[in-house]
């Protein structure tokens, strides 16, 4: 029944709170890596996915593009989506698992059948288990097949049952293909206590650990098949092959060789292991009181050695991921967010030891005198206390996924419900990134590119080569970020706009800027291409007085409010400038951006609209091709320190690129 309400929850939850995930950019690799394997791939062309279409989390070995994880989980979700045309009965199908596993764990530790169930319905109604076995991410399957694994592997050894032997070691072998760390962290204690147990029946020894190995031999023949394909070694797993960098122990670590390089110090590290221990009870079911009962389940002196296992695997996960920076960045989260999920394989032998803990009080006080009023008494103040304590803790988890959900459904709502033909969205996020899929996981591409609408990274510059890459497909740019009127107190976000290639030897800008009303004075256009640059400054509008002392009579009489106007035309060529109204791109670094701009004097500083065009030269011709509209940004009189922003320059501003 536990199991199948478990199983119940999880689809439920993908079906609602998180039904477009966590907001974990880890998630969209799993499930590209679960699409790549129902369309028969390891790997992807890099040719084919560079430079526009990289997915987030992936390396590169031989011309070719492989994700940073093994294959035992997408596996899983392959599989789902095969045999039910879905991915959301893999997690669930873990969840109901989970709570198998640790009641088969239980029972054959501490041989006790209460202390077993309480042990599933803790796992059950622990926030950690219910978020992570709602989410296409391996760290639930990892702990719960460890789980499974290490039920199997002690009752085989104490039995001799093959069956569970084959079953202990194949769930050792695919624990390898999910989260290798964990399974060396929490088997090697298992092993250890079960060869201890056998001292006795040394003859037992060999055919006990054949049969385990027998069990685990095909998943590590796979394992080693998989990294020599994908890597080109049987010995070099994906995390670091991607990038050297991205290992366990302290010094200079990065995720990837395009990303920045992070200082993982002793420091750090102790940080984060002390925010995991104080967050980690507000993700167990009944916080500070089960880990009141997990003490004391940890020093009962029945059945000491299986407790001791128990402890060992707690202090081991926790240990082990002392030395693991991605801990220091999984700082935020802790307590709102993913919770403490590096150290999910811990949760098992915790709530055992806290299920067993309860039990031996209850049955201790039995003793005591009025036993017969108290017990029920005093259990039932626990259980409301626990459930309190956990139903305090739920609010804001459930608050920040809601944001996370808000978010997604934000960027939807950007985007058409239909696009009228076979599309490419340029993503432009805040923080640039060469890879799709990251900030935006939601927005995804099929591994072979043969969606309808393909979403590209946005490269800067080099985006105007966009084109070339996928012929016969409509552009458009997709900018969250973008501020529709920096200037006011509260403003809208987000633009979606339709993208034009231009390509040619002599390509016409014409500007029109419109400015605010108030003193002219200073105020001038522009445009820039690397180091040239053309200036244009304001023209009187009609009705502007212009005082005839002044010698160009471009420039209205400032003491005369009023809008002003700056129309003016360049051509831009492939070659060297033929005069003043013409910018060379011979000299110029393509790809680079073609900058038409605007500036007026204020006396709270000047205000300045800019769009910036990618300009780049076409492959094979040389001639020159740019993307329209290109982004805009403006500053702000009296918001200086914040630099430029995000927003569009319409209508002070208005840009037309055509063919000279």
């Amino acid at each position: 029944m536990i199991c199948v309400c478990s199983f119940t929850a999880s689809l439920v939850l993908q079906a609602t709170l998180f039904r477009d995930g966590s907001g974990d950019a880890d998630e969209a690799a799993y499930v590209l890596q679960a699409r790549m394997l129902l369309d028969g791939h390891l790997t992807l062309d890099a040719a084919t996915m560079e430079p526009f279409f990289r997915p987030w989390l992936t390396g590169e070995h031989d011309g070719r593009l492989f994700t940073k994880y093994l294959p035992g989980w997408p596996a899983l979700l392959a599989a789902s989506q095969a045999l039910f045309g879905t991915m959301t009965v893999a997690p669930a199908l873990v969840a109901a698992g989970w709570v198998a596993g640790t009641y088969r764990l239980a029972r054959e530790l501490l041989d006790d059948a209460a202390s077993a169930v309480l042990a599933a319905a803790l796992v059950a109604g622990s926030p950690l288990v219910v978020v992570h076995t709602a989410l296409p991410l391996a760290y639930a399957c990892g702990a719960a097949t460890l789980t499974l694994a290490s039920a199997a592997l002690l009752r085989g050894a104490r039995t001799g049952a093959r069956s569970s032997l084959l079953a202990g070691g194949a769930g050792a072998g695919f624990a390898l293909l999910l989260r290798p760390f964990d399974a060396v962290l929490v088997l090697t204690g298992v092993v250890v206590f079960a060869l201890a147990r056998l001292r006795r029946q040394p003859r037992a020894i060999p055919a006990r650990v054949g049969w385990a190995v027998l069990g685990a031999a095909p998943f590590v023949a796979v394992l080693l098949v998989f990294c020599r394909l994908v890597t080109g070694s049987a010995l070099r797993m994906p995390l670091s092959a991607s990038d050297p960098l991205d290992r366990f122990g302290f010094g200079s670590r990065r995720i990837l060789p395009s990303e920045p390089t992070f200082t993982f110090t002793r420091h750090l590290a102790l940080r984060a292991l002390e925010q995991t221990c104080t967050a980690a009870p507000g993700w167990l079911f009944g916080g500070v009181v089960v880990v009141g009962f997990a003490a004391v389940g940890a020093v009962l002196a029945r059945r000491r050695a299986q407790r001791l296992l128990l402890v060992v695997t707690v202090v081991a996960v926790a240990g082990g991921y002392l030395f693991w920076w991605g801990s220091a960045f999984a700082m935020p989260g802790l307590r709102d967010g993913l919770g403490p999920h590096y150290h999910l394989a811990a949760l098992t032998p915790i709530l055992i030891l806290a299920a067993d803990g309860a039990r031996r009080l209850w049955s201790a006080a039995a003793a005591l005198p009025w036993a017969a009023v108290l017990r029920p008494t005093a259990a039932g103040v626990v259980v409301v206390t626990m459930v309190l304590l956990t139903a305090s803790a739920v609010p804001g988890k459930v608050d920040g996924q809601r944001w996370v959900n808000d978010h997604n459904a934000f960027l939807a709502a950007l985007l058409p419900d239909r696009f009228p033909a076979p599309a490419v969205v340029v993503v432009t996020p805040q923080v640039p990134s060469r890879y799709t899929q990251v900030p935006y996981q939601t927005l995804r591409n099929r591994p072979d590119l043969h969606g309808r609408v393909l979403y590209a990274a946005d490269l800067g510059p080099a985006t105007a080569t966009l084109p070339e890459d996928v012929p016969g497909r409509a552009l458009y740019r997709l900018r969250p970020d973008e501020i529709a009127d920096p200037a006011a107190p509260a403003s809208f976000y987000g633009s979606f706009t339709a993208l034009r290639q231009v390509s040619g030897e002599r390509i016409r800008v014409h500007l029109t800027a419109r400015l605010p009303a108030g003193s002219a004075a200073g105020a001038a256009a522009y445009v820039r291409l690397g180091a040239q640059t053309r200036i244009f400054p304001v023209t009187p509008s009609a009705g502007d007085r212009v005082d005839p002392s002044i010698a160009d009579p471009s420039i209205a009489d400032p003491s005369i409010a009023g809008p002003a106007v700056i129309d003016a035309t360049l051509v831009v060529t492939s070659g060297e400038p033929a005069g003043a109204g013409e910018l060379g791109a011979g000299t110029a670094t393509l790809p680079g951006e073609l900058v038409v701009g605007v500036v007026q004097p204020t006396a709270a500083g000047p205000a300045r609209w800019e769009e910036r065009i990618p300009l780049a030269r076409r492959h094979g011709s040389g001639a020159l091709t740019l993307l329209t509209p290109g982004l805009g940004w403006r500053q702000v009189p009296g918001r200086a320190a914040v630099g430029w922003l995000p927003a569009p320059v319409r209508p002070t501003l208005a840009v037309a690129v055509g063919l000279d």
